[in-house]
């Protein structure tokens, strides 16, 4: 099921297996060595999907500037993989940030293999690749039209 929470909704279980799949992914799987709790996660809306009480999709959504949002930490843990989660989530955020969310512009850093997913949303990269924690990143951006907001 769904689950949309702010950091002090979220329950200790739920804290624990958001930094347990964060870690899997980006740490053991990537070998990714770097700070991933901050003080974003305490302002973020937290977006997952679990299953039998396991967190299987993860990523978190926060206001940039008074103009943009964005969203980070996108995550599908290895066993779930393939099964079109990481689609779903993406399609979780979008319907979220146009709830939630009044922010004209979504940016992005995301992972270059992940460029085409977020392609197939709208989103456009822009700028050269860099590094990231040692891992190639894209700018990407997509502009909200007002006909995409929902009233709250």
């Amino acid at each position: 099921m769904w689950q949309i929470k702010t950091f002090n909704e979220l329950s200790n279980r739920e804290i624990w297996a958001m930094y347990r799949a964060r870690m899997a992914v980006f740490v053991v799987d990537q070998h990714i060595e770097y700070q991933d709790v901050d003080e974003q996660d305490l302002t973020a809306l937290h977006v997952f999907y679990e299953e039998d009480d396991e967190l299987l999709a993860y990523a978190r959504i926060f206001q940039k500037s008074d103009d943009t949002v964005t969203f980070g930490r996108v995550l599908t843990v290895k066993k779930a993989r393939g099964k079109g989660l990481g689609k779903a989530l993406v399609q979780q955020l979008m319907d979220v940030i146009a709830s939630r969310f009044v922010q004209d512009k979504i940016e992005i850093e995301a992972q270059q293999h992940a460029i085409g997913l977020y392609e197939r949303f709208g989103f456009e990269a822009y700028g050269d690749t860099f590094l990231e924690v040692g891992v190639p990143h894209q700018m990407m951006a997509k502009k909200i039209r007002k006909s995409q907001k929902r009233s709250e």
